[in-house]
């Protein structure tokens, strides 16, 4: 009754590890398909610098994918082998013990000499035991013959075996190569756009035309917000409440405010922008934090701002965070403060790992110094 239920239990943890693997390697195809989607839709568009960084890291993002589903393929392939290596273990020792048998009986009819079994039948006094003495012989004769048939049964089912191990660390040979490949493809992607943003930042023309795709693509955000995430009602907070807020937020990130909110000045090319926000260069692990709770109302890939999660906390209060490297949260999520939302990264960014971080009231940009707790260094 034990053993039945330790059986039943490995049953089901196989047939749940399977799930899980299956769920993984559909969810990965799905986000490969969806990018190539995605590439396919800005190959059709008039090129611009952001769409050339957004390029750039979807292709790194495929990649990644990539990756990922050759580890799954490389650790179920490593998983059939080690079955494959235990069974042909097992296989081998039936097979030893089969031939030790048969060995046995064949030293034994050695001994007795040739024409054993004409001696075995002249040995008998009546017809009874001669009758008795051939069934025991035929009987002995099938038992043989059926475990010699076993034996060769066997030696075939190990030759398969030993195929299709072989086959299976060609596989893995296959996978491991694979991966390589691809991690080269990821770290050939990264200098390609670590040398566009290099040139970005060098040439005048490209800064500025930066810039002017920057404020383009801000106008963009404002329409989002001004549009259906609005409607959300999950969680709301009143005016007042909202007001109360105000320099009692946590800090989103642990590290250090690199850029501020407000016009800032390129002392290189005589330029000036708006900063809606702050960006925080991570001094960690790079977690980043709900700052309020509220409701997730937007979390993709946006031009400028790289993956870009909304939060609202209130009719017209959000709270933005940009250039993440991932997303752990989906659009409807309900968050709480503190709650890991994702990881601070570098998509949409021409200055490296970093969170772009903002606050809009009324659906305008607010100095998110002012909401956040008076610190140099976030908590």
């Amino acid at each position: 009754m034990i053993l039945k239920k330790i059986v039943i239990f490995w049953f089901c943890c196989s047939l749940l590890l399977f799930g899980t693997e299956k769920e993984k390697l559909d969810n990965i195809n799905k986000q490969i398909k969806n990018i190539e989607k995605k590439l396919q839709k800005l190959q059709k568009k008039k090129g611009s610098l952001l769409d050339e960084i957004y390029t750039i890291e979807l292709k790194q993002a495929k990649a990644a994918a990539e990756v990922r589903r050759v580890k799954l393929r490389l650790v179920k392939t490593g998983r059939e082998a080690d079955k494959k290596k235990i069974e042909i273990k097992k296989l081998r020792r039936i097979v030893r013990a089969s031939r030790v048998n048969l060995r046995k009986a064949l030293r034994m009819l050695y001994k007795i000499g040739e024409g054993a079994y004409i001696k075995f039948f002249m040995r008998v006094d009546s017809f009874n035991e001669l009758f008795k003495n051939y069934r025991f012989f035929v009987s002995l004769i099938n038992y043989k013959a059926d475990e010699i048939g076993e034996l060769r049964a066997n030696l075939l089912k190990l030759e398969n075996l030993e195929k299709e191990l072989q086959g299976q660390y060609e596989e893995l040979s296959t996978l491991r190569k694979s991966r390589e490949l691809k991690l080269l493809s990821i770290s050939s992607l990264k200098r390609s756009k670590l040398n566009l943003i290099g040139s970005i930042n060098s040439d005048r023309r490209s800064h500025v035309r930066l810039l002017d795709e920057l404020k383009e693509e801000a106008v963009n955000l404002d329409k989002i917000l001004k549009g259906e995430l609005v409607q959300s009602k999950t969680g709301m907070l009143s005016a007042k409440e909202v007001r109360g807020l105000r320099g009692k937020l946590r800090w989103p990130l642990r590290g250090n405010v690199v850029s501020f909110f407000g016009k800032k000045k390129s002392t290189k090319f005589d330029t000036y922008i708006f900063n809606n926000g702050i960006e925080i260069k991570p001094s960690s692990s790079g977690k980043v934090k709900a700052v309020y709770g509220g409701q997730v109302v937007f979390t993709d890939y946006f031009k400028g701002y790289g993956n870009l999660v909304i939060i609202q906390h209130a009719k017209n209060f959000y709270s933005l965070y940009g250039h993440c490297k991932e997303i752990l949260k989906k659009k409807g999520d309900v968050v709480t403060e503190g709650d890991v939302i994702s990881a601070a990264g570098d998509t949409g960014s021409a200055s490296g790992k970093s969170l772009y971080f903002e606050i809009r009231k009324d659906l305008k940009p607010e100095n998110p110094l002012k909401w956040l707790r008076s610190r140099g260094k976030t908590r």
